[in-house]
C-alpha cells in the first residue's frame, strides 16, 4: 500500500499491531492515541522509512518501545505522554531527524538512556508528570537545537552539571520538583535561556551565584522555593523582565542592589511572611511596573519609592506589621492602583503634597485610618475608593467636618465601597459626586436612610443593612433615569439596587432592577405602579423579591390582588400600552421579575409542566410579543454563589417549512439560599424580529418553547413549570 499516507487508530481496542506494518511503505502520519489495550509494538517498526508523525499518547498499557535498528530519518515528532514505559531503547539516537518528544505524565519512567545527547535534532523535550524519574543524563555533547526543556513534576534531585551544554536553550520548566534540593553552579552560562521555572520546588534553598552576564533571561520563577535570600550578583540579569518570589516563607533578605535590575518589570513577592525590609532604591528604575509586597511582614517602605517612576500598581495587602508609609509617596506619578487592604496597623495616610493625577484605585479597606489627609482633593483622578470599615469618612478629613471643598477631589469618582462601616446616615454631599456609578454598602449594619444620591448612579449595593428604613429619595433616580423621556435611550444607562436581608424596608423599596432578596417582611410592592405608569420605558428592568415569602400566596394571582399588580398584571397591562404607542417610541428593553412561588399565573393563555411548551400563534402575529413565566425549583437548603441564566429559546415555524430560533439570556446572581421562585420574562427582540419577518412575507403559525438554566447544574436545579402569555391574543 504504497499511497496511504494516513493511519488514524486511535481509541481503538487493538491489542498489537500486525508485523507486516512495514508494507505500508508510504505511510507518514499513524496515531494510536488511546488504544488502552495496546500492550505490544512490531519489532520492524524501524523500517516504516517514511514516518514523520508517531503519535501513542494515551496507551496506558504500552510498557516497552521496540529497539530502533536502523535511522529513521524523517520521524520529527513521537508522543509517548501517558504510557507505562519504564525506559526508552538505548538505540532512540537513530531518531536523526527527531525534534519534538513527549514523554510527559509516563509516570513508570524512570531512567533515560545515557546516549540522548545524540538527538542532534531535537528542540522540544517534555517530561512533565514523570513522578518516579530521578536522574537526568549526563549531556557530554553540546546540544544546539534544543529549545524547551520541561521537568516538571519529576522526582530529580539536582540538574547534570554539563546542562550548560544545552547552548540554545531558552525555556527550562522544574516547578513542582519538589525533590530538587540543587542546581549547578553553572547555571549561568546558558546564554540563551528565557525562562526559567523553579516555582514549588519546595527543598531548593539556594540559588546559584550569577557569575557572567545573562542577556537573555526574561523571567524567572522562584515562587514557593525555600530560598533564604537570593545571590548578590543578581544584578547580572540585566535582561530580566519579571521575578517571582511569592510564598517564598523562609526569604528573609533581598540584595541591596536589586535596583540594577533595570528592564525589570514585574516584581511578585506576595506572601514572603519572612520578609520584613524592603531595600533602598538608589537608582531610578524606569521599567517596573508592578510591586506586589502583600503578605509581607514589611514595617514601613523606603522613601526612596519614588524612584519607581514607572510604578503603576502597587500593593501592600495584608501587612499586618505596616506602620507607616513614605511621605514622598504622592512623587509615584504613574501609580494607578494602591491596595492597601488588611494593613490593620497602619494609622495614618501621608499627605499628598502633589497631584496624582494617575492614581485610579484606592483601596483602605482594613487599615487603621481614622482620618484622610486634607489633600485627598490631590487625587484628582481617582475612580474607585474603598473605606470598608471606616466609620468618618464624611466627618473627618484632615481632622475637621467634611466641606464641600474637600469632595472636590473625590469628584472624579465612580466607585466608594464602604461594606461594613458604623455609619448611621450618608450626609447629603454624597449627591456632590457626579461620576459616582457604584456604591457598596454592604453590611452597614446602622444605616439607617439614604439621602438624595447623584444621577450618575448605575448600582447601588445594601445587602444586610438591616436597620435601613427609608430609601424613598431613590425615587428621584428613576424619574431622571429609569422612565428618561428626554434621554437618548442608547445612552441611558442601566441601575440595579440591591436590598437583600434588608427586613425594615418593607413598602418603600420601590425601584428598576430592585433586588429585596430576603426581605421577608416585604408584602406592599404597589409603590411601584406609579413608576410603571410612565410613559416611555427606556432601559432593561427587572425586580427580583427573592425569598420574600410573604408574596408567596399572592405570586400566582390574577389582577384582582391590588398588592401584586406590578411584577405580573400589572406589567403587562403596561408593555400592551406601550406596544400600541407609536414606532418612534419603541426602545428595546427587557424585563425580569421575581418571586417566590411554585404555579404560573392562572390568568396565563398557555401553561405546561416540564420545561417546554408549543403554542399556535394567532394570525397576526408579526404584531404581537409575549411574555413567559416559569417555575424553578431549587434544591432544600441550597446555597447559590454564582452567576447563572435562565435561557428562552423559541422555535418558530411556518406551513411552508421556514424556520427560525430566537434565545433571549436573563442573567442572575442571589449569592444566597432559595426556595422555589417564579420567574416573568419580556424581550423586546421578538418585536423587532416580529416586524421584519412581516416585511419579507415569512409568516409563522407554531412556536415552540424551551427553557433551562445555563451555568450551573440543571440536574439539582430544574424547570418545574413554564407558561406563555400573548400581549395580543386575538
Amino acid at each position: 500500500m504504497e499511497m496511504l499516507r494516513e493511519l488514524d487508530l486511535s481509541g481503538t481496542a487493538l491489542k498489537e499491531l500486525p508485523s507486516s506494518i512495514d508494507n505500508l511503505i508510504g505511510l507518514e502520519v499513524l496515531r494510536l492515541n488511546n488504544c488502552k489495550n495496546l500492550v505490544c509494538l512490531p519489532d520492524n517498526l524501524y523500517k516504516l522509512k517514511s514516518l514523520w508523525y508517531f503519535d501513542l499518547n494515551g496507551c496506558s498499557r504500552l510498557e516497552i518501545f521496540p529497539e530502533i535498528l536502523e535511522t529513521m530519518e524523517r520521524l520529527s515528532l513521537l508522543d509517548l505522554s501517558g504510557r507505562a514505559l519504564k525506559e526508552l531503547p538505548s538505540s532512540i539516537d537513530n531518531l536523526i531527524g527527531l525534534e519534538v518528544l513527549r514523554l510527559n505524565y509516563c509516570k513508570n519512567l524512570v531512567c533515560l538512556p545515557d546516549n540522548l545527547y545524540k538527538l542532534k535534532s531535537l528542540g522540544y523535550f517534555d517530561l512533565n508528570g514523570c513522578s518516579r524519574l530521578e536522574i537526568f543524563p549526563e549531556i557530554l555533547e553540546t546540544i544546539d537545537m534544543l529549545r524547551e526543556l520541561d521537568l516538571s513534576g519529576t522526582a530529580l534531585k539536582e540538574l547534570p552539571s554539563p546542562i550548560d551544554n544545552l547552548i540554545g536553550l531558552k525555556v527550562l520548566r522544574l516547578n513542582n520538583c519538589k525533590n530538587l534540593v540543587y542546581l549547578p553552579n553553572n547555571l549561568y552560562k546558558l546564554k540563551s535561556l528565557k525562562r526559567f521555572d523553579l516555582n514549588g520546588c519546595s527543598r531548593l534553598e539556594i540559588f546559584p551565584e550569577i557569575l557572567e552576564t545573562m542577556d537573555m533571561l526574561r523571567e524567572l520563577d522562584l515562587s514557593g522555593t525555600a530560598l533564604k535570600e537570593l545571590p548578590s550578583p543578581i544584578d547580572n540579569l540585566i535582561g530580566l523582565k519579571v521575578l517571582r518570589l511569592n510564598n517564598c516563607k523562609n526569604l528573609v533578605c533581598l540584595p541591596d542592589n536589586l535596583y540594577k535590575l533595570k528592564s525589570l518589570k514585574r516584581f511578585d513577592l506576595e506572601g514572603c511572611s519572612r520578609l520584613e525590609i524592603f531595600p533602598e532604591i538608589l537608582e531610578t528604575m524606569e521599567r517596573l511596573s508592578f510591586l506586589d509586597l502583600s503578605g509581607t511582614a514589611l514595617k514601613e517602605l523606603p522613601s526612596s519609592i519614588d524612584n519607581l517612576i514607572s510604578l503603576d500598581d502597587l500593593r501592600l495587602k495584608n501587612c499586618e506589621n505596616l506602620v507607616c508609609l513614605p511621605d514622598s509617596l504622592y512623587n509615584l506619578k504613574s501609580l494607578e492602583r494602591f491596595y492597601l487592604e488588611g494593613c490593620s496597623r497602619l494609622e495614618i495616610f501621608p499627605e499628598i503634597l502633589e497631584t496624582m493625577e494617575m492614581l485610579r484605585e484606592l483601596d483602605l479597606s482594613g487599615t487603621a485610618l481614622k482620618e484622610l489627609p486634607s489633600s485627598i482633593d490631590n487625587l484628582i483622578g481617582l475612580r474607585s475608593l474603598t473605606l470598608n470599615n471606616f466609620e468618618k469618612l464624611f466627618t473627618a478629613i484632615g481632622g475637621r467636618p467634611v466641606k464641600q471643598k474637600h469632595l472636590h477631589g473625590l469628584s472624579s469618582l465612580k466607585k466608594l465601597d464602604l461594606t461594613e462601616s458604623n455609619l448611621e446616615d450618608l450626609p447629603t454631599t454624597i449627591k456632590q459626586f457626579p461620576l459616582l456609578e457604584e456604591l457598596i454598602l454592604r453590611k452597614c449594619k446602622r444605616l439607617k436612610s439614604l439621602p438624595e444620591l447623584p444621577p450618575s448612579l448605575e448600582y447601588l449595593d445594601a445587602h444586610d443593612c438591616i436597620s435601613l428604613e427609608d430609601v424613598s429619595s431613590i425615587k428621584k433616580l428613576f424619574e431622571q433615569a429609569l422612565f428618561c423621556q428626554d434621554i437618548d435611550a442608547a445612552e441611558a444607562p442601566s441601575l440595579k439596587l440591591m436590598f437583600t436581608n434588608c427586613f425594615k424596608l418593607g413598602e418603600k423599596s420601590v425601584g428598576k432592577d430592585i433586588d429585596v432578596g430576603d426581605s421577608t417582611s416585604v408584602e406592599e410592592v404597589s409603590s411601584i405602579e406609579k413608576v410603571l405608569k410612565q410613559p416611555v420605558f427606556c432601559k432593561s428592568l427587572g425586580w427580583l423579591f427573592t425569598n420574600c415569602f410573604l408574596l408567596d400566596q399572592k405570586a400566582a394571582s390574577g389582577p384582582e390582588t391590588p398588592k401584586l399588580e406590578m411584577p405580573f398584571e400589572h406589567m403587562v397591562t403596561v408593555l400592551k400600552d406601550y406596544h400600541q404607542g407609536p414606532p418612534e417610541s419603541k426602545r428595546r428593553i427587557k424585563i425580569l421579575t421575581c418571586v417566590p412561588g411554585s404555579e404560573i399565573p392562572e390568568w396565563f393563555d398557555f401553561k405546561s409542566l416540564g420545561s417546554s411548551i408549543n403554542i399556535q400563534l394567532p394570525s397576526e402575529w408579526w404584531s404581537n410579543n409575549f411574555v413567559a413565566s416559569v417555575v424553578v425549583s431549587f434544591p432544600d437548603s441550597s446555597f447559590i454563589d454564582t452567576n447563572f441564566d435562565i435561557v428562552c429559546e423559541c422555535h418558530l415555524k411556518s406551513c411552508n417549512g421556514d424556520n427560525h430560533v430566537l434565545s433571549y439570556y436573563f442573567s442572575l446572581n442571589f449569592e444566597k439560599q432559595l426556595s422555589d421562585h417564579l420567574f416573568l420574562l419580556y424581550g423586546g427582540e421578538f418585536w423587532e424580529f416580529a416586524k421584519s419577518e412581516a416585511s419579507n412575507k415569512r409568516f409563522y403559525n407554531q412556536a415552540s418553547f424551551n427553557f433551562y438554566l445555563d451555568w450551573i447544574d440543571s440536574s439539582e436545579y430544574e424547570v418545574k413549570q413554564c407558561g406563555v402569555h400573548l400581549l395580543f391574543p386575538n
